[in-house]
């Protein structure tokens, strides 16, 4: 059976039969969400009317649940975000071939993936594709603003015995043909002049690169604070923000390191060097991706700095299967 889902405060509407945030998502109803899995609590909302089967299989007609975990019972009125930007976007399987690999870190490489002229791919900086080669699906962020090139940049993390990273870390060449499905999230800059921070970990400076450009390209001039958390110096790999930073009087870049002994900047967590730096964070709007720990442990920090609770946006990096 199918019932009437109506999304409170913007008063859309959809119907679901099954996996409330798919059948969202499939009627052009974008909600907020990140990983999928139920890990991350990107998707949490507030049950206002009716009953669902929560990600705990309980029968629930108040709280919160998980849209990615839960489906309806019953016809229902639900607190939720919505993004109206995310409307006209619409998520393609498209043909694309390897114009570059260049292992950028130890266990990091950079791919750059081109698609056929004739598909007009549009996305939001900050959201992600679905990578699909050999039969293995992966999602990895855009790490690249929109432009006319048609090329689209990657940043990936070797997975030990992960079976994508088995993959692209064996012999992947230039011209190899692969598929992407996308784009997908809603993790991108929202509509406002308060000024942004951004943080990141590992390869999730990806999606705060292409932030970064998008916000050049706009001639955005707020005010952006960047902070990129690795383990060691030989991990620092994107040279594109140190350049943007020392040309943009604008933007800050700071990287900070958790476990380089032999590092002489900062060496701590980025959420806690944030929490150094600001008094207060009531007049920023936070975006934080990379690891769950450290998106769980900002807003922790970041909620008694007095950042607001609508301003903390975030998308989360889930394990990958291994093999």
């Amino acid at each position: 059976m199918k019932y009437n889902i109506i999304v409170s405060p913007s008063g859309v509407k959809f119907k679901s039969d099954d996996n409330l945030l798919n059948d969202a998502i499939s009627q052009g109803v974008p909600l907020g969400h990140s990983c999928k899995t139920g890990a991350c609590g990107v998707c949490r909302t507030d049950v206002i009317s009716g009953s669902v089967e929560n990600e705990h299989g309980e029968i629930v007609s108040q709280g919160q649940v998980l849209t990615c975990q839960s489906s309806a019972h019953s016809d229902l009125v639900l607190k939720a975000s919505y993004y109206p930007e995310l409307i006209a976007i619409k998520q393609q399987m498209i043909p694309c071939k390897v114009t570059n690999v260049e292992r950028i870190a130890r266990d990091i490489i950079i791919l750059r993936l081109r698609y056929p002229p004739s598909i007009k791919l549009q996305y939001l900086a900050g959201q992600h594709i679905d990578l699909i080669y050999k039969g293995v699906k992966r999602s990895y962020s855009i790490a690249n603003a929109l432009s006319d090139e048609k090329e689209i940049e990657l940043h990936i993390r070797q997975v030990p015995n992960g079976e994508m990273s088995s993959l692209l870390f064996g012999d992947v060449k230039n011209n190899q043909l692969m598929r992407i499905e996308g784009p997908k999230g809603t993790f991108f800059v929202r509509s406002s002049d308060k000024p942004l921070i951004l943080l990141a970990t590992g390869t999730g400076i990806a999606p705060v690169k292409a932030i970064v450009e998008q916000l050049l390209l706009s001639r955005d001039l707020r005010d952006v604070h960047i902070y990129w958390g690795m383990r060691s110096a030989d991990e620092l790999y994107c040279k594109t923000l140190d350049d943007i930073s020392s040309s943009n009087p604008h933007i800050s870049f700071t990287q900070v390191l958790s476990r380089d002994d032999k590092w002489s900047g900062k060496r701590r967590y980025i959420q806690d060097v944030v929490c150094e730096r600001f008094d207060s964070l009531e007049k920023f709007e936070v975006y934080a991706c990379g690891s769950i720990d450290m998106i769980n442990s900002a807003w922790e920090k970041f909620k008694n700095k007095r950042l607001p609770s609508d301003r903390f946006h975030s998308d989360a990096f889930t394990p990958a299967k291994s093999v």
